[in-house]
């Protein structure tokens, strides 16, 4: 059979409430040139069986099924070393691609570009809280590091991981990427063997942004982003399994960082290990004590837990300036009142966030405060 243009890879762990919708956008796009790899990662409902019933209807799926459950990563992985097109998409399964998603990219083949970067739509769920809704839409107000320009060599991993301020910065489901490329980023990933799923994004993107030698990008919508509160990133009952899946990923980088040495891959893993030990500690913010998962003791020692970790006493004092920032401004919030000030203090909700901007001085995490703040302990995010 001859090559398809595009190859879209989608991992498939129990989604059986959304893979439907998935594959209907896929095998209905209006360019047709395409094959359909679902990796299936050995889930436990009904997402394959549905899965096999679109393939026996449609030729150009095909359905790899992994031999143990990899993780998002490693099924990533799986889709690209058998994919036959010349440029491939990752699809979420609990996502849908527009029906002019791929014939939209093809005019930006002509010049050859390493990436393709387009822009998302961002879809609530019905069933689930409205402030669960609202969350997953103004996360992404602030918009990943999309340039309108074209972008070469350094310049790509500079601007999605150093230049931009707003998080998420990494995504993948949001670009297109030469098949070639990601088959040079195998080289690096196979040396990372544990799983990874809540940010593998993150680790992936960064290998294959750091490789890039071309970037496009083009300001149509092309995929609409799901909320799916079942996933590993949104289900409060798998909290410790994003926090063992985050310190994998500070693992990662620092393997990743030390084979890649390119201009900026030190500072960019850095980077990203600060964000995630900012994320972990997050993690405890709506629990009753303020103790973090990266060790017992004192509440108080949340931060020491996870700060000891690959750092060196310049880091140490780069934090200690940070922190000191950061602490200078919540404490202008905290002069509101004194009822509010008695809540900062016995609150492990707000010790977290507080906790976590040593870290990452991250712009959410002010709101989170504000929010809490003002509407006296009664609001979370």
């Amino acid at each position: 059979m001859p090559s398809p243009l595009f190859s879209l890879i989608i991992p498939v762990y129990n989604v059986q409430a959304y893979i439907a919708r998935c594959l209907e956008s896929c095998i209905h796009q209006s360019f047709s040139d395409i094959e359909i790899l679902i990796i299936d990662d050995c889930g436990s409902d009904e997402s394959v069986s549905i899965a096999r019933t679109y393939a026996i209807r449609d030729c150009r799926i095909s359905i790899i099924h992994n031999a143990t459950n990899l993780g998002t990563l490693h099924s990533r992985m799986e889709g690209i070393k058998i994919a036959r097109g010349a440029y491939v998409l990752f699809v979420d399964a609990d996502d849908y691609l527009t029906p002019t998603a791929c014939a939209t990219l093809c005019p930006y083949l002509a010049k050859n570009p390493d990436i393709i970067h387009f822009k998302a739509r961002y879809q609530g769920e019905q069933t689930a809280p409205l402030l669960a809704n609202l969350a997953h839409k103004t996360r992404y107000i602030l918009p990943t590091q999309w340039s309108a320009k074209p972008l070469r060599d350094s310049e790509i991993a500079h601007n999605f991981f150093l230049k931009s301020k707003h998080f998420p910065k990494f995504t993948l489901w949001d670009k297109c990427y030469k098949t070639e490329l990601l088959r040079e980023s195998l080289l690096y990933l196979r040396h990372i063997s544990t799983p990874i799923c809540i940010v593998d994004d993150m680790v992936l993107f960064f290998v294959i942004a750091s490789l890039a030698k071309s970037y496009t990008s083009t300001r149509k919508r092309l995929i609409c982003y799901c909320l799916n509160q079942t996933s590993i990133s949104q289900d409060a009952r798998k909290k410790q399994r994003r926090i063992d899946e985050m310190r994998n990923a500070i693992e990662a980088f620092e393997i990743l960082s030390k084979m890649l040495e390119t201009r900026d891959s030190k500072q960019i893993a850095h980077t990203m290990s600060d964000h995630l030990r900012a994320l972990i500690l997050l993690e405890s913010r709506f629990d009753k004590s303020c103790i973090s998962n990266e060790g017992g003791g004192k509440p108080q020692d949340s931060v020491t837990n996870v700060w000891r970790t690959s750092h060196t006493s310049q880091d140490s004092a780069r934090h200690t300036s940070r922190a000191s920032r950061s602490l200078d401004s919540l404490r202008r919030i905290r002069r509101v009142s004194p009822l509010r000030d008695s809540l900062w203090r016995a609150s492990p909700y707000l010790r977290a966030c507080v906790d976590s901007l040593r870290f990452w001085d991250r712009f959410l995490t002010y709101v989170r405060i504000l929010i809490y703040i003002l509407s006296f302990g009664k609001l979370k995010l």
